[in-house]
């Protein structure tokens, strides 16, 4: 294997090796959540919006035959041509010669004449400029570091005229400019502000979002780049740009935030930028009644050979990132050799509003890259989380907090934290409802700790005890307990976790499973499940035979290759206060989707705690239809989380004490079980 492949795969493993350190701040089954409890405390209301004068198309002029220009370098009153600089117009790329000077033959398409940043160089004055026949760049030495940095990956952020998104954005800018040390840049992978993806929002509409979101961002004391998102594409002009135009929608965020299609270098990374949204006029949705064109999510050819040009004129030793709305394997012709061929590392992407991550599918030495049908990706949640609907409690539907990633960069090793916006601690070990067995270690991290500042928990919420800190990593304290959860009493136990300095407080609900002895029940139950019906996701079968465990007891199994509903009946004899659905594969690497599964009992359903948390936060989303959406998927494989589908292998059933009470009164469960 050779040295490139090499460092790719310990690359991608120093990545794997972190993807503990994800905040997760999820809603609980009933009662407070550590989301919604302490929203961020900043009511200064949102950022006076702070608006520049940014360069514009030159709307309905020739684009010129030939442009000429050069690329300077400013200091001490000196000028001096730079040499290699790429220059682009977003269809083609050359580079500058030795004199700094550079000849492009734009494409009548073009719009701007624009640079990628070379690493160690600032852009003074404007990187874009409107097309013209002669275009000069100026640059200067950076004064910071490039080696050792952060940047910040945001999406989602959704901006409208509901002052709720206004009041969150501004958190963020104010938060971010707080850290410390400054964070590079930011880079947002999509879906800025909240028009229809149909272009029926009026340009008016446009203008404001848009505006609001540029203006409150604007104070950010760092660069930030952007990805349209089908949500930002805009009908302002669209009697110059009509439906069929590649460039449709996009008049708009070029007079707000410039070229659509960028690069920029920092250290050693050469970030790519691609908009993946067209609006062609050849896909039709209908929509309460009426038919309305959609974005086509494909990256036409004149970009998807720019990538190409633009990859292949990275600066040597330089690797690649690209943010976009969503991963480029799905959306872009041909994306997966040019990520082995340009060395892609990382895919930063958005628009399912989740925190997941896809860095590997294969054994890399025996399948060749192109067969995975991937570059690693990772989504980054969503700043968004649901601005417009409260009953969602400021969650992600993943149970996430509203939030937003960091990035450590060192060389070419990559480090990230998940941060809930306005929250400084996070739980970051064991997912809502997962089981505690014997002494469990858990995990908790504080941003920006002060001095003398620690972390408490409780977990009766009266007798709180030091947790013990066990690292700093950038940005932040992790701090650590070993419970003895064989002391506590089978069943839900909420975990609390706070600051010492200013009580701020993260709170979430796991469940005790240490296999007491069986209850005495009298009534069986009946578990059901499907693998058929996991809705808004295409099902998988498993491959094999697979058992069906509840509390370790083979209760049935699942046909290889089957999608159907399934039934067991559960017999009282093996019933517990809290019961564990598990399942074992016969074939190795096999694995598949399920529904929710519901275990009822004396007619009443009973449903994981996870499960039950993430639905309640789904039907805030998407009302009440979306119940039943989506599922899980259970075992190995090549398998994603994705706004519907969470990954889980155990799942909990703790009978209530309501049901306990009613034993011995000889009522059957539902389906006739005796």
């Amino acid at each position: 294997m050779n040295r490139q492949w090499i460092n790719r795969i310990r690359w991608l493993v120093a990545f794997g090796l972190i993807v503990g350190c994800g905040a997760f701040t999820p809603k609980r089954a009933s009662g407070a959540n550590d989301g919604e409890a302490q929203p961020a405390s900043d009511t200064g209301g949102p950022l006076q919006l702070l608006l520049r004068d940014t360069p514009k198309p030159n709307y309905g002029l020739p684009v010129p035959k030939q442009i000429t220009g050069r690329v300077t370098l400013e200091s001490k009153g000196k000028s001096a041509g730079v040499e290699g600089v790429s220059v682009t117009d977003g269809y083609s790329v050359v580079k500058t010669d030795a004199e700094g000077h550079y000849t492009l033959t734009p494409d009548p398409s073009a719009v701007f004449i624009y640079i990628t940043r070379p690493a160690g160089y600032d852009v003074t004055g404007e990187w874009y400029k409107p097309v013209v026949t002669e275009v000069d760049f100026s640059l200067q030495a950076a004064v910071d570091d490039e080696n050792e940095y952060t940047f910040v990956h945001v999406t989602d952020t959704h901006v409208m005229d509901d002052p709720v998104s206004k009041q969150g954005l501004s958190r963020f800018v104010k938060e971010l400019n707080a850290l410390t040390p400054q964070p590079r840049f930011v880079v947002n992978s999509g879906d800025l502000i909240n028009l229809s993806k149909s272009l029926t929002s009026s340009p008016a509409t446009a203008h404001k979002q848009l505006s609001s979101y540029v203006g409150i961002m604007n104070h950010l004391t760092m660069p930030h780049y952007n990805v349209a998102g089908d949500h930002t594409d805009s009908s302002y002009r669209i009697a110059e740009f009509p439906r069929g135009d590649h460039r449709c929608g996009k008049p708009l965020f070029w007079e707000y935030l410039g070229p659509h299609f960028f690069s920029f270098e920092y250290g050693k990374i050469h970030f790519v930028s691609v908009d993946s949204g067209y609006h062609l006029g050849k896909r039709q949705i209908l929509v309460g009644g009426k038919s309305r064109e959609y974005p086509t999510n494909k990256v036409q050819p004149m970009h998807t050979a720019w990538m190409r040009e633009d990859m292949a004129g990275r600066t040597k030793g330089t690797f690649l990132v690209t943010t976009s709305e969503v991963d480029l394997c799905h959306v872009c012709p041909g994306f997966a050799e040019m990520a082995r061929q340009y060395d892609v590392r990382l895919q930063l992407v958005g628009d399912i509003h989740v925190l997941t991550q896809k860095l590997v599918s294969h054994q890399w030495d025996s399948v060749p890259y192109q067969a995975g049908g991937f570059a690693p990706y990772r989504t980054g949640g969503a700043l968004a989380g649901c601005w417009w609907n409260p009953k969602c409690k400021q969650l992600c539907p993943d149970l996430n907090p509203q939030g937003y990633l960091i990035y450590d960069v060192r060389g070419e090793e990559m480090e990230y934290f998940y941060k809930g916006l306005g929250q400084r601690v996070a739980i970051v070990s064991h997912r809502i409802g997962a089981p505690w067995r014997g002494r469990v270690v858990v995990r908790a991290h504080l941003v920006q700790p002060k001095a003398q500042e620690t972390l408490q928990y409780t977990l009766d919420g009266n007798d709180w005890q030091e947790m013990k800190e066990t690292g700093r990593p950038f940005y932040r304290a992790v701090f650590e307990a070993t419970v003895d959860s064989t002391s506590l009493p089978d069943g839900l136990v909420e975990l609390q976790v706070r600051s010492s300095l200013d009580e701020e407080t993260r709170s979430r609900e796991f469940v005790v499973v240490n296999g007491s002895g069986p209850a005495a029940f009298e009534t069986d139950a009946l578990l059901t499940f499907s693998t058929a019906a996991a809705l808004q996701h295409p099902p998988a079968a498993p491959a094999g035979k697979v058992d069906v465990l509840v509390n370790d007891e083979v209760v049935g199994a699942l046909s290889a290759g089957a999608l159907q509903d399934y039934s067991f009946l559960v017999p009282a004899a093996g019933l517990r206060k809290v019961n564990t659905l598990g399942f074992r594969f016969h074939e190795t690497g096999d694995g598949m989707y399920i529904s929710s599964a519901v275990l009822t009992f004396q007619d009443k359903p009973f449903r994981d705690p996870r499960d039950e948390a993430i639905k309640e936060v789904r039907v805030g989303h998407w009302g009440t239809a979306a119940a039943d959406w989506g599922g899980f998927f259970v075992g190995d494989g090549d398998w994603i989380e994705t706004t519907f589908v969470r990954k889980q292998d155990t799942f909990c059933y703790i009978l209530s004490a309501a049901s306990l009470s009613r034993l011995g009164s000889g009522q059957q469960a539902r389906g006739g079980i005796k």
